[in-house]
């Protein structure tokens, strides 16, 4: 009974940014799927479904499409076994490139009789910025209706480039040709993966010569988000792992330095400027502590 209650709340109460964008509920936590918010009749967010109880509480929600801009392979046997079909369009956490963009307006073109649902990994940061997008390209949102679904879904505001998708939000022009969608992307390699983060890295020694600020001919870079994004590069490589890549320790250093960045973006914030500093030193101790361990 909880659950037919629970699903019939989200079905029946929740709300549609296209018809009243002034009523924004916190994300439904439904069985086996996070953060769940409905933007229109035929859209909705939330996180990754978590086994088989996900994709049945997506059917029963009448989702036909499911589109995934998570980097980690899409669970497609599950999906079809409900008869679903997934989309793959992975994404960072620092904007969507244009061909994804292209690819996120063909979804919103070919599958407009369906019920999408759009996911990144918590369906918090990644997976509303593109279903705000697609909405964008669909002509579902206005912008002010599409920053607002982006807050009601938890949208941390340190992601500068997510929410840039929207305020510098430009449709892709009619005469490109739109990407042919696959259910499993490749995605970048651990290497590939890993020289982002050190560009990021680089990025964060810039704002520290800086005195922790936006160094000069780099205006659009602010500390506290590029530490953020270091973290979440980090977090992101360890998820492109297999289970037997690797062994405990790796993973653990890899968590170990997430949490000393995570500390640092709180002393930057704080303006603690000398701590931060302090802290920068030990993150390139532990990535090269772990390059001579595993890479060199």
């Amino acid at each position: 009974m909880r659950r037919l209650a629970s699903l019939l709340l989200l079905s029946f109460a929740s709300f549609s940014l296209a018809q009243d964008p002034s009523k924004l509920p916190h994300g439904e936590h439904l069985p086996g799927v996070d953060n769940v918010l409905k933007v229109s009749p035929h859209v909705v967010s939330g996180s990754q479904p978590h086994g088989e109880e996900g994709f049945k509480t997506l059917k029963e929600l009448g989702v036909n499409l499911i589109v995934s801009v998570d980097g980690a392979k899409p669970d497609i046997e599950n999906a079809r076994k409900y008869g679903m079909r997934y989309v793959h369009i992975p994404i960072g956490y620092d904007g969507i490139s244009d061909e994804a963009q292209a690819s996120l307006k063909r979804v919103m073109e070919d599958f407009k009789q369906d019920k999408v649902f759009f996911h990144c990994h918590h369906g918090k940061h990644r997976g509303p910025a593109a279903a705000a997008v697609a909405c964008r390209e669909g002509g579902i949102l206005t912008e002010a209706q599409a920053l607002d679904f982006m807050r009601s879904a938890g949208t941390s505001s340190d992601y500068g480039g997510l929410w840039k998708e929207i305020t510098q939000f430009r449709p892709v022009p009619v005469t490109t040709q739109l990407p042919m969608l696959v259910e499993v992307a490749e995605v970048e390699s651990l290497a590939a993966a890993m020289a982002k983060v050190d560009r990021i890295y680089d990025d964060l020694v810039l704002c520290e010569k800086a005195d922790w600020k936006a160094p000069p001919g780099h205006q659009d870079l602010d500390p506290a988000q590029q530490a953020l994004l270091l973290q979440e590069g980090l977090h992101e490589s360890g998820r492109l792992l297999e289970d037997d890549q690797y062994d405990a320790k790796y993973r653990q250093m890899l968590a170990d330095t997430e949490t000393l960045i995570l500390g640092m973006k709180k002393q930057i914030e704080a303006g603690k400027r000398e701590e931060a500093t302090a802290s920068l030193k030990k993150v390139k101790a532990a990535c090269s502590a772990c390059h001579a361990a595993y890479r060199n």
